[in-house]
């Protein structure tokens, strides 16, 4: 992960990031989680990786959290939403224009910049 001024710089260079949200899918861990798959479908989020982290291929997934396996609070929890969820299609194109930047600090997580793209 670059430092806070290496993203500043790129973002400041580069226009709104163009994703789709498409489908929800679930990760298979333990307890599981749900996500919305996202494409990139104009490569623009490909290109800002590449230009902030290097062409690395680390199996990252675009995603969209909606059920963190860190937030499931009772066995069934995600059965449930699962079931209730998982035949949702979204197919919407959105942009992303701002970049927050979180860091951890023991068990805090606090926001340590707000970008916006150029």
């Amino acid at each position: 992960m670059p430092d806070v001024e290496t993203l500043k710089a790129a973002v400041r260079t580069v226009p709104a990031l163009h994703l789709r949200a498409t489908r929800l899918a679930r990760w298979d861990a333990e307890p599981p989680g749900i996500f919305v798959a996202v494409d990139d479908p104009r490569g623009d989020l490909s290109r800002f990786r590449a230009s902030v982290i290097g062409p690395h291929t680390d199996g990252y997934l675009p995603h969209i959290t909606i059920l963190h396996k860190d937030s499931v609070v009772r066995a069934g929890q995600a059965d449930e939403a699962w079931a209730s969820l998982r035949d949702t299609v979204l197919d919407q194109d959105f942009s992303i224009g701002e970049l927050v930047v979180y860091e951890q600090r023991g068990d805090v997580w606090r926001e340590a910049a707000r970008l916006r793209f150029a």
